[in-house]
């Protein structure tokens, strides 16, 4: 008899706005961000002494360094491997004391600066999914390189998450993607995806909800019989924190790759609409299909908005989670919905996934339900097809039901 484990990790799905903000609260006391403090504005969580910018493309490495210095930036993190636009910028510590001006101020100051295509603060960003309480191995390149494909075929799926365990034994055939590129920006070569956690190329998952994303993926599109490939984007620690600027960095090096033709972005925040990634992702609507988890807090997001999954953009599919019995599908008690917001539904509660033969772990939440949905893009997808097809397709191989109106096509996925 197969053993069954159930694992209750912080977002246990039925978050009250109160333990969103113990969430929240939690991240404050584990910054391992340059940072001697934190602001709250609205809900919003970032650094006291951060921002990200964006240059104009124009600007000689001579220019950029000419306006550090005119804004008294102390040091600064170049968007490596992904975009010499992007920069994060640092200030020095206790701004707004003494006189000084606010991160706030500073960066309403930098917006009336021409030369300056965006200015965002630095968001902390919890992935509060569901991780693992074990590893299936160390890090090991020779492993990881063992699991490349000889050739990249079809479809090619970025995931923006926590990396990539490539030691779990459920990942019994090559499926990483084959990079023959290399990172100018960096010393290390760029074989199958990048860390920007640890500005490296191992993007290895010590947190575990990256790869029980990719390996829902990877099972149902190895059942169907799809040439497939992945790329592990790190945007996320070994606790699930992250920033705003290692995310844009990893979209941006996402879509740089021309293979990529779907983007997986099971994680978001609520409230703001970081003006930078929603101008990338703009950009990009011709270009590649973003998946992105509905979220978790049983809201409206046609009210309450959440990011990036709210996005005004014809690229985001939205998807929320479905409940534990799909023979009478309804949302998942946890699930965000939205008429206007949210599109599709799929299996979101209660998905096993094996720690080994014979023992198990049960995982909740609209991150799993976006892995199935992004399988079913990989499934439609065929070379050269539009995201305008692409997405079309998606929709029409979903499955309509009277429960759930609360969903813009409301329709889900059959598995």
């Amino acid at each position: 008899m197969k053993r069954i484990y159930i694992v209750f990790t912080s977002i246990l799905l039925l978050l009250s706005c109160d333990n969103e903000e113990l969430i929240q609260e939690d991240v404050i006391n584990n910054l391992d961000f340059n940072t001697e403090k934190t602001r709250r504005t609205s809900n919003d969580l970032y650094a006291s002494n951060q921002m990200v910018i964006q240059y104009d493309a124009s600007l000689t490495e001579a220019e950029k360094q000419a306006m550090r210095n005119q804004y008294n930036v102390v040091s600064f993190k170049k968007c490596e491997c992904a975009d010499p636009t992007l920069e994060l910028w640092i200030f020095a510590k206790n701004t707004g004391k003494g006189g000084n001006p606010t991160i706030e101020e500073k960066v309403l100051g930098v917006k009336e600066d021409t030369d300056i295509e965006g200015v965002d603060f630095n968001r902390y960003i919890s992935q509060t999914g569901q991780g693992l309480l074990t590893s299936f191995g160390t890090p090991d390149m020779n492993t990881a390189r063992q699991k490349i494909v000889s050739r990249n075929e079809n479809v090619t799926i970025a995931v923006l998450d926590t990396g990539i365990d490539y030691n779990y034994f459920g990942f019994t055939n090559p499926f990483l993607y084959k990079n023959e590129n290399s990172c100018s920006d960096s010393e290390f070569r760029d074989y199958y995806g990048w860390d920007f956690v640890n500005q490296d190329n191992d993007p290895f998952d010590d947190h575990g909800h990256g790869t029980i994303v990719s390996n829902l993926m990877y099972t149902k599109l190895t059942a169907q019989n799809v040439s497939f490939q992945i790329l592990p984007v790190k945007v996320f620690n070994e606790f699930g924190r992250g920033n705003y600027f290692d995310i844009l960095c990893g979209f941006q090096y996402a879509v740089n790759n021309r293979d990529v033709a779907i983007i997986n972005m099971s994680f978001g925040w609520y409230h703001s609409n970081y003006e930078i990634l929603n101008k990338l992702v703009l950009e990009n609507q011709n270009r590649v299909l973003i998946t992105a988890s509905a979220g978790n807090k049983g809201i409206n997001t046609d009210f309450n908005v959440h990011y990036p999954s709210t996005y005004e953009s014809n690229n985001i599919l939205s998807v929320a989670s479905l409940y534990r019995n799909m023979m009478y599908p309804n949302l998942a008690s946890f699930s965000n919905l939205g008429n206007i917001t949210v599109d599709i539904a799929a299996r979101g509660e209660d998905i096993p996934f094996y720690l080994s033969a014979d023992e198990y772990i049960s995982v909740s939440g609209t991150s799993f339900s976006n892995a199935y949905a992004t399988a079913l893009c990989g499934k439609m997808y065929t070379p050269q097809m539009s995201v305008e097809q692409l997405m079309s397709a998606v929709i029409t191989n979903t499955i309509p039901h009277d429960n759930l109106s609360t969903i813009k096509y409301g329709s889900y996925i059959p598995y």
